[in-house]
Order: structure tokens, then sequence, then C-alpha cells
């Protein structure tokens, strides 16, 4: 989901205003190609006593005239990235789970995950022909949607129809999708969020099955001193990372109901993620949507939000960074439906 920072003069009209934002969304979405909707754009009213240009103040000069604003030209949008400068030293939280057969894996994603090793190292050990160099390498199989990984657009239709009035049937062949698929997922490099719903209430773990509320998410918010802006990457721990090598208790574990995507997607939030299997709770219909996984369809179908799952956050939550630098980077699988993923948290050393 782009973000476009602007910075302007104060003192334009709202119709100045809302022309300005039309003209940066048509933009962007003719050049990058984003959907409308998807595009957001924040105008930030500079004082004049606080822009200085050719080493002096401009509050300091008289303003122009109305009809000299008319035909004079607008400056270029300034385009400002709002993550933190690594001009210092940083810590890393890896944020992905082991990965190994037998792990977690809904039973629609199965085999899951394994590994074979192919060749060994004593296969073509001949020391008198080729030297004392040998190699080893093995064969991987798995689903996108095992362990640690984040799902494309493409993964969720609402009533046969993709993100952005596409029909599913459409662009999905036997080789996958031509549109909306996982390599349409650019690095993710953006500002994260911790909502520590298990922390706010006062337990280590949610209980197997128990919904995560938008008032849950209210309340973590205010507990960290925290809130949600366009543009983040939003994840909820609820303690249920502890149970990844009990995967029946793991797979029963809790999830977000409807209202928490619904308030999630209403912030314009770029992505979002869980110490889960499926970010809703497995099994269970909603009653307002009439499906399961209602997260799946207000996120991904409804409003192009990716999701994020079987995230480990123990250690992120244990050292009390509500907010950090995300960093996400997708397999380019063409035509896939999601990817394994090995999210990471940078936050400053000296916090």
């Amino acid at each position: 989901m782009p973000v476009v920072m602007v910075n302007w003069l104060e003192g334009r009209s709202f119709d100045q205003r809302q022309e300005l934002v039309a003209a940066i969304t048509d933009a962007v979405h003719r050049v990058g190609g984003s959907p409308r909707e998807r595009i957001t754009v924040v105008v930030n009213e500079v004082p004049p006593e606080n822009w200085g240009r050719g080493g002096e103040l401009i509050g300091a000069r008289p303003g122009p005239s109305e009809a000299a604003r008319a035909i004079a030209p607008e400056p270029a949008p300034i385009h400002v990235a709002t993550l933190p400068a690594f001009d210092r030293e940083f810590r890393l939280f890896d944020l992905e789970q082991p990965r190994f057969q037998g792990m977690p894996v809904i039973s629609v994603h199965q085999p899951g995950y394994a590994y074979f090793l192919h060749r060994r190292h004593g296969d073509d050990y001949r020391p008198g022909e080729t030297g004392p160099r040998t190699s080893a390498s093995g064969v991987i199989v798995c689903m996108e949607h095992s362990g640690t990984h984040i799902d494309a657009i493409c993964h969720q239709a609402d009533a046969q129809m993709l993100y952005g009035g596409i029909p599913a049937a459409e662009v999905s062949t036997t080789k996958g999708f031509s549109r909306l698929a996982i390599e349409e997922v650019p690095p993710i490099f953006a500002p994260g969020v911790l909502l520590d719903v298990a922390a706010a209430r006062g337990v280590a773990a949610l209980d197997a099955g128990e919904l995560v509320t938008a008032a849950d998410l209210e309340a973590c918010c205010a507990r960290a001193r925290v809130d949600i802006r366009p543009g983040d990457v939003v994840l909820v721990r609820t303690g249920n990372a502890a149970y990844w090598n009990d995967a029946e208790r793991y797979l029963s574990g809790p999830g977000m109901d409807s209202g928490a995507s619904a308030w999630l997607a209403a912030r314009h939030v770029l992505a979002v993620g869980a110490d889960n299997m499926a970010w809703d709770v497995i099994g269970l219909r909603d009653p307002k949507l009439g499906c399961q996984l209602p997260g799946h369809l207000i996120l991904l179908a409804r409003h192009g939000i990716y999701i994020i799952e079987n995230l480990q956050l123990e250690e992120l939550a244990a050292a009390g960074h509500a907010r950090f630098t995300f960093v996400c980077t997708p397999l380019k699988f063409i035509g896939a439906t999601g990817s394994p993923v090995r999210p990471i948290a940078i936050v400053d050393a000296a916090s």
C-alpha cells in the first residue's frame, strides 16, 4: 500500500487539498499500478515560519497574493520516508519459527514441509582425481502456507472475485495466478507495531479458540501508548508461539474475530501478522459474514492487506518494543499464492 507524504505551506482551501490528493492518487495509480483505494496521501501543512528557502525563512517575506498563487506552479510533492535512520547500533529480532517435518500445519496445507539430503559428501569423493573438495545438497518440499509465511492477495476471493474486482477464474491456471500473485508483493520495509494482547490481559498465552476483538487491540494501543497509522505493519501477540512444538495445541490456538480485522483494515495498514496458524480461529464460522476465516475475506479479498502467519514474537515482546522497523522479503515464486518468509524487527540498540 503506497503512502505518500506531502509537505506544503499552509493556507490552501479544502478544494485545493482535495485536488492535490486526487492528482497524486491518479499519478501513483498510473505509474505504479496500485489500486486507487490502497493509495494513502498524507498532507502536512507547514506554517511559513517553519519553512526556509535560500537561507531565509519564508515567514519573513510578504506572502504571495491570491492572484499570484493561482498562476504560480506548485512545488513538487516531497516524498518522506518515516523509517528510523540506521546511523547507530541497532538490534535485530528474528520473527520466524524453525521449520521441521512434523511442525504444525493445517490439514489443507499438508504435507507441509520436508527436507531430503539428496547429495552427500561421500557420494562422489575421489580425492586422487578431483582433490579434497566435496559438496552436499538437498531437496526442499513445502507448501506455500507452511511455517512462517505471507499470503499473496490472490490467496483469497470474495464470491469468486479477487481484490480490485478481478474475476478469480480469469487469472488462475494450473501454473498459478497471472495477477496479484506473490511475485507482486514488494520487499516490505515499513514501520511495525506490536500489540501484545496476552500481556494486556495479564496471561502468558490466550486459551485455545479464544477470540481477539477490536476492543483488545484498542486496549493494547492505549497500554503501549501507540497509534496505528496508514502503512504500518501490525503484529499481534497471543502467546501461541510457545506451543510451536505441540502441533495439536498450536493449531487449536486463539485468533482474531472479524471486528478486529475490520478495525485494522479501517486504519489502512500495509500488513498484519500473528503468532498463530491462520490469523483467524481455525474452524470457527463468523455469524456476520457467514464464513470461516473472516479476517482473510476482510483483509486480503476486500482490502488488499497482506497476512503473515506463524510469527515468533516472544523475544520482541519480552524486550518491550511496541514500535520498530519491520523487514520481510517474500520469494518470487511466479504465480504462487504465498511464500515462506523470515521477518525481522529492527530497533535501536540503545532503547
